[in-house]
């Protein structure tokens, strides 16, 4: 295989991760609204947009589902129940795959710069998300919810 070739697959990798780890999330958020099993362990919210974005990517590095689980909402509510179970179901298969260390490390040490605050609501902008791999660079908007700060997964 050519430098090219090698390239172009490392390419479509990267994008499919990326992918892989938006379509989890969304997957897991459109059942997020039903039932009741269990509740997340690790506190839930977070201080700031910032500390959000950050401990979400933390999470990941971490392999923790349930940590990252604890930063997200849908439809106005924390996730709980069963949208929290599925959330770390959807996680868990995504994070299974991400065995290369140097990406590891990079979410482990992410850092977040600054969000755009608008009363409950805030964006942080890809630029302002650092040290993480390629495809995990996307704009994430959050929502505050009594007094903590999420991930609006927007469902």
């Amino acid at each position: 295989m050519g430098t090219v070739s090698v390239g172009r697959a490392v390419m479509v990798s990267v994008r499919l991760r990326a992918l892989a780890v938006s379509a989890a999330l969304a997957m897991v958020v459109a059942v997020a609204v039903a039932g009741c099993s269990s509740t997340p362990d690790a506190a839930a919210g977070s201080a700031s947009p910032t500390e959000a974005v950050a401990a979400f990517m933390h999470a990941l590095g971490e392999k923790n589902s349930a940590a990252a689980c604890a930063r997200v909402s849908t439809g106005g509510q924390p996730l709980t129940n069963a949208g929290f179970d599925q959330c770390k179901e959807g996680l868990e298969k995504v994070l299974a795959d991400l065995d290369d260390p140097n990406e590891i490390a990079q979410l482990k040490t992410a850092s977040v710069t600054g969000a755009t605050v608008n009363g409950d609501k805030a964006t942080v902008s890809k630029t302002q998300i650092t040290n993480v791999p390629d495809g995990y660079q996307n704009d994430i908007d959050l929502v505050k919810l009594n007094g903590r700060w999420y991930i609006d997964s927007k469902q």
